[in-house]
């Protein structure tokens, strides 16, 4: 059951932003925490270097290969995305809803997650790993 899991797409790429998250989490809350720089600047310098991991792992393990430059370019756009959506939930929930640093960041991670790998399934297609066409119908 749980080797089922970890096959389909969607937990790969949800096991991968984890790590992508940790990495994320770790540099940003060493930037706001130890060097006090502005809490979005933080969170963006962390999300950059995140994407950077998750971009090497993904493409290696959930997206389909292809065209390296075009899939960048796709990654990149749906970063854009991604990007925006977090910095509007840490926003909000930072200084509107007047939530911790940490719990605000954690909102930022979890909203765009779905939808960028909705995007990036969507424009990249996903690696089935070999399997037939009823096997990667049941591909989240």
């Amino acid at each position: 059951m749980l080797k089922r899991f970890i096959n389909l797409n969607i937990a790969k790429y949800f096991l991968i932003s984890c790590l992508a998250s940790i990495v994320d989490l770790g540099i940003s809350s060493y930037l706001y925490d130890i060097t006090k720089i502005n809490y979005l600047l933080a969170c963006n310098f962390g999300i950059a270097v995140g994407f950077l991991f998750q971009y090497s792992t993904g493409m290696k393990f959930v997206f389909k290969k292809g065209n390296k430059a075009k899939s960048f370019a796709i990654y990149l756009g749906t970063f854009a995305i991604g990007l925006l959506l977090a910095n509007t939930t840490m926003w909000t929930s930072y200084n509107v809803l007047n939530l911790s640093f940490f719990n605000s960041k954690m909102m930022s991670m979890l909203v765009p997650f779905f939808i960028t790998y909705f995007l990036r399934k969507a424009l990249l297609g996903v690696n089935n790993g070999g399997k037939n066409k009823y096997e990667n119908a049941l591909q989240i």
